[in-house]
C-alpha cells in the first residue's frame, strides 16, 4: 500500500515506537513483547476535518500590515487607508485586518466598517490605551 494513508500510518507507527522506553524497544527487539493492531470500535472512532491550508498572504497585505504598525496616529491610518481604497478591496481590508492581530475587527459588512475598525484597532487603540496610561507610570 502507498499513498497518503500509507505515510501517515507509518508516521503514526514511528511515533508510538518513539515513545516506548529503552526496555520496552529492548523487549521488543527480543521477541518478549509485541505490537498489537487493535482497530476502535465504529462508535468511537474520532473523525476529522481535513485541514485547508492557510492562503498565502500576498505581498500587498504585508506591506499594508506593516505600514500600518507604524503608523501612530488614527487620521494617518484612516488617510492611507482611504489613500490605497482601489486595491484595498474588501477581501483585502480583512486579509489585513487578520494580519494585524487580535485587537481589530475583521467581520465588517463593507469597506467603510472594516476601515472604521482597522482605525480603531490599530492607531486608535495605542492612543486610547496611552491616555489612559498618561502619567500613571510617572
Amino acid at each position: 500500500m502507498t499513498g497518503p494513508a500509507a505515510d501517515a500510518a507509518l508516521r503514526h507507527a514511528t511515533g508510538v515506537l518513539n515513545s516506548l522506553t529503552p526496555e520496552q524497544l529492548a523487549d521488543l527487539a527480543a521477541g518478549r513483547a509485541r505490537l498489537v493492531f487493535r482497530p476502535e470500535p465504529p462508535a468511537t472512532r474520532r473523525t476529522r476535518r481535513p485541514v485547508t491550508p492557510e492562503p498565502e498572504r500576498s505581498s500587498d497585505v504585508a506591506t499594508a500590515v506593516e505600514t500600518i504598525n507604524r503608523l501612530a496616529d488614527p487620521a494617518e491610518v484612516d488617510d492611507y487607508l482611504r489613500r490605497h481604497d482601489g486595491r484595498f478591496t474588501l477581501p483585502v481590508l480583512r486579509e489585513i485586518a487578520r494580519g494585524l492581530g487580535p485587537t481589530v475587527r475583521a467581520n465588517g459588512r463593507n469597506k467603510t466598517e472594516l476601515r472604521r475598525d482597522i482605525v480603531a484597532g490599530t492607531a486608535g487603540y495605542r492612543t486610547r490605551s496611552a491616555a489612559m496610561s498618561g502619567g500613571a507610570w510617572s
